[in-house]
């Protein structure tokens, strides 16, 4: 190997008197090759400091090794919790197969540059997984019948066949609004992030529910917490709702963020929860169970999930599945937060 120059796979492979096929399959650790043979290659290796080409042996291999997450174009969006949580567990998921991730937010110049196809396009990434795409981003429709793998992380696009994983929301808004009704409460207000399918799916269910238990329209109001679903938004939000019904005894909020930003609305007004106001929310974020008093919520694996995409997003690259339309079961978490309604 001449003084001063870069090792290539082939100087590996002659230094050791193997083949280039062996070096490779030593590289990605296949267990065909012998411990001896792997161990004299690994040792050149690690001698000149060898570095693989990843780009050449995506080339080889039709792989970059590499997936692409994108998230919306939030404020401090790598500073909320939902969305660490999720990147968190597609990371940790993404490494078991040796993957690099490559993240991207989703502003204007991603989208008007059509980013989103031409990073799959030039091959620099095996997959996309969108998390928490909005009901604006129709342009995510491209992928409809597209041969390059995409998945919708905690969302989906009615009437179409784009593949996701996410929570069963409707199930969320179900064992939300039966946990509340069966305290008594009779006069809610709902506080909703309406930017996303998932978010109306979960409002207009979890009214549904309070309607077949025989609510009227005026017993059950609700008010949009906001595109960034934050606690400002629940803040506002439900002033607006106390506003409009004083009589109001729970207040169901569709993030435990906005569920945190009602708490504090009713304390600043000197009511108590519960006694006076009971409170839930759903994700159960870490947070949720630090408040004062804790936050009742509908747990959303949110780690688990961000996982589960990343597995499925491989799965569809590889060929092992050809569609992903799924939903993971929710867990209703009672704490302090909720309480009998007041009579």
């Amino acid at each position: 190997m001449a003084q001063g120059q870069r090792t290539t796979i082939k100087d590996i492979a002659k230094e050791c008197g193997v083949s280039l096929s062996t070096v490779s399959l030593v590289l990605n650790n296949n267990s065909r090759i012998s411990e001896k043979t792997r161990n004299r290659v690994l040792a050149s290796v690690k001698k000149h400091g060898y570095q693989p080409n990843i780009h050449a042996r995506g080339l080889a291999s039709q792989t970059s090794e590499v997936i692409s997450v994108v998230v919306p174009h939030l404020n401090h969006v790598f500073a909320d919790i939902y969305f660490g949580e999720i990147v968190s567990g597609i990371y940790d998921r993404a490494c078991d197969d040796n993957y690099k991730v490559l993240l991207d937010v989703a502003n204007s110049k991603f989208v008007e540059s059509q980013e989103y196809i031409n990073i799959l396009k030039s091959r620099r990434v095996d997959g996309m997984l969108f998390i928490a795409s909005s009901i604006e981003d129709d342009y995510l429709r491209a992928f409809e019948g597209s041969p390059y793998k995409f998945l919708l992380v905690n969302h989906f696009f009615p009437n179409s066949s784009l593949n996701f994983l996410g929570v069963d929301y409707r199930d969320s808004a179900r064992q939300a609004a039966d946990h509340l009704l069966g305290l008594g409460h009779r006069n809610i207000g709902v506080i909703a992030g309406t930017n996303t399918h998932t978010g109306l799916a979960f409002r207009d269910e979890f009214i549904a529910r309070c309607r077949a238990a025989g609510l009227d329209e005026k017993a059950v109001l609700w008010e949009d917490g906001g595109r960034d679903w934050s606690q400002e938004g629940g803040f506002e939000a439900t002033r607006k709702l106390f506003a409009t019904n004083p009589a109001i005894t729970a207040i169901m909020a569709g993030n435990d963020r906005m569920g945190i930003g009602a708490m504090r609305y009713i304390h600043t007004h000197n009511l108590k929860i519960p006694e006076d106001v009971s409170v839930m929310g759903v994700d159960d974020i870490p947070q949720a169970k630090f408040t004062t008093p804790g936050l009742t919520t509908i747990r959303h694996e949110l780690y688990q999930m961000g996982r589960a995409a990343c597995e499925r997003l491989l799965a569809l690259f590889r060929g092992d599945i050809s569609t992903c339309h799924e939903v993971l079961p929710v867990k209703l978490i009672v704490r302090e937060s909720t309480g009998p309604a007041k009579t």
